[in-house]
């Protein structure tokens, strides 16, 4: 789609777009960067971890949605 406009692209679009919020946690023992989209939902974004195992795990690839449950430490 193409938008002709002598206005500036930044003042068309701005305030339809809210910043995603990130959150780093412990997921069964890997550490994983997720995008929360309510209180109890989140998509994992990144795999965060030194073993080349957890990357093939089907259950923490980027894309997966999880319910979010927050642990109190």
């Amino acid at each position: 789609m193409l938008f002709w406009s002598i206005v500036p692209l930044e003042m068309v679009m701005s305030g339809t777009e809210t910043p995603p919020v990130y959150e780093e946690l412990d997921y069964d023992g890997v550490k994983v960067v997720v995008e929360k989209f309510s209180p109890t939902q989140c998509r994992i974004v990144r795999v965060i971890s030194t073993e080349p195992n957890d990357y093939l795990r089907p259950d923490i690839q980027p894309g997966i949605m999880l319910t979010y449950r927050p642990s109190i430490v």
